[in-house]
């Protein structure tokens, strides 16, 4: 049975992919595909719209473009979900930011080592090329869905006795705490990317698709205590900046 809400018009002057990317996208605004849902897959939308593999594919891959749909490596592709909104005037984490909105965040240690500070994070704390620091991966997730993997340089100089253990148990911030630190202000620059295959296999994800890439240094006082780089899903926060005159 074909889809008539929308009848594809060749006298129109977009292509085919276009129209059919509207079509799919009216599926959404109104909520015929709810978020999260996954979606038909490619054969059955070419079966159900009469048009080809390729129409398809590239409709698809506009809306993924677009933060409408996201894909799940083995999965399929799915409506996306609503972004969390994270104000950008104050200090901030993430999982009291999840916190507020009522949501249930599992942080997954991927690694925790110490090792030798490349050009760019001893650049980023004052360090020596070389010298020690501690290297902490995370994996952020949320109602099952990843939507950060976070890799956190700390100079072994400023805590040494920060555990793997404390850090699952306490946290990071509530670790270096312990160890008489005291996060008290940041630097955070952020940017659009894709996602490289890297990261696309820790968190499940096609390569290319849309994301946030966050670096923040950490301060106490004036002495940097952390360069953080978090790659962001691009559809799961939504960054505001507030600013007075």
């Amino acid at each position: 049975m074909i889809d008539n809400e929308l009848d594809f018009d060749k006298t129109r002057p977009l292509p085919l992919y276009y129209q059919l990317k509207e079509k799919l996208l009216r599926k959404i605004q109104r909520e015929e595909w709810k978020k999260g849902q996954k979606i038909p897959a490619e054969a059955q939308l070419c079966v159900l719209y009469e048009v080809s593999r390729i129409t398809v594919r590239k409709a698809i891959e506009e809306l993924v473009r677009n933060g409408y749909l996201i894909r799940y490596q083995g999965k399929g592709t799915f409506v996306a979900s609503s972004s969390i909104e994270q104000k950008l005037s104050k200090f901030y984490s993430f999982s009291e930011s999840l916190l507020q909105k009522g949501k249930k965040e599992h942080v997954k240690m991927l690694s925790f080592s110490v090792e030798n500070a490349d050009k760019a994070a001893a650049g980023q704390l004052s360090m020596e090329d070389g010298e020690k620091m501690f290297m902490v991966v995370r994996l952020r997730s949320v109602d099952e869905t990843i939507y950060a993997v976070e890799t956190s340089y700390i100079p072994l100089r400023l805590c040494p006795s920060l555990t793997k253990k404390d850090i699952m148990e306490k946290g990071l911030y509530n670790s270096m705490r312990k160890s008489g630190l005291n996060p008290q202000r940041i630097i955070e620059k952020f940017r659009a990317d894709a996602l490289r295959s890297g990261e696309a296999k820790q968190m499940g994800l096609k390569t290319g698709q849309p994301i946030i890439h966050l670096e923040r240094t950490t301060f106490d006082g004036s002495v940097a205590i952390e360069y953080c780089i978090s790659i962001v899903r691009g559809d799961f926060f939504t960054y505001t900046v507030e600013m007075n005159t």
